[in-house]
């Protein structure tokens, strides 16, 4: 009977142990409030953060845009000068052969 006793104490004793470490390993409602805020908190940064990346892609795709059109223009603006620098030496050749011509007939 002594035996009985002893195993009945020591299953009670492993039993008190276990519920125990159960108890203590659990997480308390307000841990788990606190992690669930924490993950949501981690959520709404991510989805922030997908946001602006999408934001400075839209952005770098119209920088790139505006930078061709503006590769553009200038390649515009140097045949526009070189049309406008033929432009003017072929002025001043005609100048210069009016000239050519009047002094021709006033020296006659």
């Amino acid at each position: 009977m002594n035996i009985r006793k002893s195993g009945r104490i020591l299953i009670g004793v492993v039993l008190v142990v276990f519920l125990a470490a159960t108890l203590m390993s659990c997480a308390t409602t307000e841990q788990v409030k606190a992690l669930e805020m924490q993950v949501q908190q981690a959520m709404n940064d991510a989805k922030e953060a997908k946001s602006m990346a999408k934001d400075s892609s839209m952005q770098a795709k119209q920088a790139d845009a505006a930078a061709q059109r503006a590769e553009n223009a200038a390649d515009r603006a140097e045949a526009a000068a070189d049309s406008a620098e033929a432009s003017a030496r072929q002025a001043e050749d005609s100048a210069n052969k009016a000239e050519a011509i009047f002094n021709k007939l006033k020296m006659k």
